[in-house]
């Protein structure tokens, strides 16, 4: 392999049993490796589960059953080492140094305040000096408002 495949979505909830299930085969057909999901709704009883039936592994950040939470879904046929991970424990951001690939990747994942919060961006990003940052990426939803009369 010398390329990563990655997609960000939104999933809007995923307390659902047929709504997860629909969304994790979807993601299977994909020719994708790493899945950032936002909004998962998500808490920790989930884990094993979620886990079990996605068939990989997943890096979790909780909110609670009815908002926030992003994971990070990895493929089952991809060779990774998780070098360093933090979870958000307000479920709004996981952070992994990946190594893969013959280099180590930052993977940022948020799902970021629904209201204007300048410090929680500080605060990512202060979190972020702790982990390599050679390659960086950074997905999900920011929640920025761009025009206020717009939006």
């Amino acid at each position: 392999m010398d390329e990563l495949n990655l997609i960000s979505y939104n999933a809007r909830g995923l307390r659902q049993n047929k709504k997860r299930r629909r969304l994790f085969s979807y993601l299977h057909r994909r020719k994708v490796d790493v899945i950032v999901l936002q909004e998962t709704h998500s808490v920790s009883s989930d884990e094993s589960f979620w886990t079990n039936e996605w068939g990989g592994t997943i890096y979790f950040s909780h909110g609670s059953s009815e908002s926030c939470g992003v994971c990070v879904l990895f493929k089952p046929h991809l060779k990774l080492n998780i070098v360093k991970s933090y979870s958000h424990n307000l479920g709004r951001c996981v952070i992994l140094d990946i190594s893969l690939l013959e280099q180590t990747v930052t993977l940022v994942g948020i799902y970021g305040p629904n209201s204007d919060n300048p410090l929680f961006f500080r605060e990512v990003a202060e979190i972020m000096g702790d982990f390599t940052c050679n390659n960086i990426i950074m997905c999900g939803d920011f929640n920025f408002v761009f025009n206020l009369d717009l939006d």
